[in-house]
């Protein structure tokens, strides 16, 4: 972890939302929200975690150079990180993105996971599921206050995965104690589950790329942050957009953690 550039540690800083300053991009201490929707089909995602109260911020998608570049600095750090020791972590997920994670068999989007246990900060969601991640030493994932030298978050001892890696899913017994925790409607999980994560996927084509500005996808958050119903033809170009923006981020994650 102690070589990690700064560069790296600030695209860490930002994904947590460790900011500082009004810009309307590397300000926005809430940007992982748009930044995950990303890697969700459609426009599923984004109507989920609007209908949460959640700001998706169009200024992500203004300037897609930037955008990638950010990326490029979390997965060259996601490259640089492996697990030094196996342990278990937690994470309290939306049902419909764990119904997702589970169709696929790999994580979706970048993934936060506490060392700590189901941490309350994640019952924010409607429709929860209990996931124990499993993860095994040298495997790719960034343990936060490892990487950066000031963790403003450190009650949540966060550990980072990164998309597209493959993962084995056990349904378990809920426990009594886990009934207890709740979603932002005040219901128990829908389920609780055992995850061990594996790999990066190895079966996402990624010919033929071209990824260009996505001025339908601003129009569609400004859309949903006012209750608005989004354009049919705008979601037909985001959804399309999206799909070129997996298969390059794919790619270039590939190059940092495939060896």
């Amino acid at each position: 972890m102690n070589n990690l550039t700064e560069k790296e540690k600030n695209a860490i800083k930002y994904y947590i939302g460790d900011v500082s300053g009004d810009d309307s991009f590397y300000g926005d201490g809430k940007a992982y929200v748009v930044l995950n929707s990303l890697f969700f089909p459609d426009i599923y995602s984004e109507k989920m975690r609007a209908g949460e109260g959640k700001l998706l911020n169009p200024a992500i998608l203004e300037d897609v150079p930037r955008l990638l570049d950010f990326f490029n600095s979390l997965f060259s750090a996601f490259g640089k990180s492996v697990l030094e020791k196996s342990c278990r972590t937690y994470r309290v997920e939306r049902m419909g993105d764990f119904e997702i994670f589970r169709s696929k068999g790999r994580t979706i989007s970048m993934t936060s996971t506490s060392l700590s246990g189901f941490l309350d900060a994640y019952r924010d969601r409607r429709g929860i599921a209990l996931v124990e991640f499993n993860l095994c030493e040298g495997i790719n994932c960034i343990d936060v206050s490892k990487a950066l030298d000031n963790y403003v978050k450190a009650e949540e001892t966060e550990i980072l995965l990164p998309p597209f890696m493959e993962i084995d899913i056990q349904e378990k017994e809920m426990k009594s104690a886990e009934r207890l925790i709740t979603d932002c409607d005040g219901n128990p999980p829908v389920i609780s589950t055992a995850v061990s994560v594996k790999g990066i996927c190895s079966d996402i084509c990624t010919s033929g790329i071209h990824i260009s500005d996505c001025k339908a996808g601003m129009r569609i958050y400004n859309a949903l942050n006012s209750n608005e119903i989004p354009d049919s033809e705008d979601i037909a170009e985001y959804s399309q957009w999206k799909r070129r923006l997996r298969k390059l981020l794919y790619s270039i994650l590939y190059q940092y953690v495939v060896r």
